[in-house]
């Protein structure tokens, strides 16, 4: 009897992310907009941004994890508000957007087929629909992070910058 309270305790534990049902912040309307520069190096990608209703004084953000990446909050300020903002940048194959094309198939060794669509990075512990994140933060002085789920983060039209001008 006892070695088997035993065994259910130590495989009770479990490494899995737990979620808190209330946080010591208010996340109001986040969203999450698609770029594309005009440019073929300047990349794609997309923006999260949660602002929130009064900003936290005594928390740290540690990560936000958001359709298949881990990505680094950056609190900014933005039309008086506070608000973390996210930014992910989709690498090209060669870091300057180019595909070796040749007719030895030698030549074009170093090519890389791109990521799959939806592709998940394995060290994100948490399953997520397309319009969910979850927000790591610890309180200040402390080590144990805690996990919030955001839900209902609205898309945005995607924004498409101009490229610079020919002469």
């Amino acid at each position: 009897m006892f070695c088997s309270v035993l065994l259910l305790g130590l495989f009770g534990c479990t490494s899995q992310k737990k979620l808190v049902s209330e946080a010591p912040f208010t996340i109001k309307t986040p969203s999450s907009q698609e770029f594309a520069s005009g440019r073929e190096e300047g990349g794609t990608g997309f923006t999260l941004r949660l602002p929130f209703e009064e900003a936290p004084e005594d928390v740290e953000f540690m990560a936000v994890y958001f359709r298949g990446h881990s990505l680094e909050p950056k609190m900014v300020m933005e039309d008086g508000k506070s608000l973390l903002l996210c930014e992910f940048r989709r690498e090209s194959s060669d870091g300057n957007g180019k595909f070796v094309m040749h007719a030895d198939p030698m030549e074009e060794v170093g090519n890389q087929p791109p990521a799959r669509l939806g592709e998940k990075d394995a060290s994100i512990p948490f399953e997520l629909d397309a319009n969910e994140a979850v927000l790591e933060y610890r309180k200040k002085g402390k080590k144990k992070s805690r996990f919030y789920k955001i839900g209902d983060i609205k898309e945005k039209l995607p924004r498409q910058y101009p490229s610079r001008p020919q002469n």
